[in-house]
């Protein structure tokens, strides 16, 4: 697949996301929750997890934030939901790797939709639109809610 047909496909992999985000909406009975403020651009993000035995079972958010933001929350919550905070870490890692323009290694490891966000590194400005989720998932994670 050439340089341009990959982009494309990236392109309308993000546009996607953006447009019908997976896991959007609060839900009811997380147990865990955070939220996420980006200064430079405004984005907000808050993310519900429900968490049992080490296991994610549930995850959404909800956001008003730019196109990037919320399709990097909807690849994320995707690609977690079921797993372990351990496979999280793991994909955060690779995730930012890809960021930073290292994406070697990574094509296994992580989803084509995550694979996506590899256009990304060329605008360094909007890094942080995309790294907002994955760092509010992280608090999330951190701040179990106490009935």
């Amino acid at each position: 697949m050439s340089e341009t047909n990959l982009q494309d496909l990236y392109q309308s992999i993000l546009i996607q996301h953006s447009k019908s985000p997976s896991h959007y909406g609060k839900f009811e009975g997380f147990t865990h929750f955070s939220e996420g403020y980006n200064a430079l651009c405004g984005d907000a993000i808050s993310i519900y997890l429900s968490v049992k035995e080490g296991t994610i079972e549930k995850a959404s958010f909800e956001s008003a934030s730019c196109a990037i933001c919320k399709a990097s929350a909807s690849i994320l919550l995707e690609a977690i939901e079921g797993t372990s905070a351990e496979t999280f870490s793991s994909v955060q890692n690779g995730f930012s790797e890809i960021l930073e323009g290292n994406p070697e290694g990574q094509s296994e490891a992580l989803s084509a939709d995550i694979l996506a966000f590899e256009g990304i590194k060329e605008f360094t400005s909007r890094k942080n639109c995309a790294l907002l989720p994955y760092t509010t998932f992280q608090k999330a994670l951190n701040s179990e809610i106490k009935d």
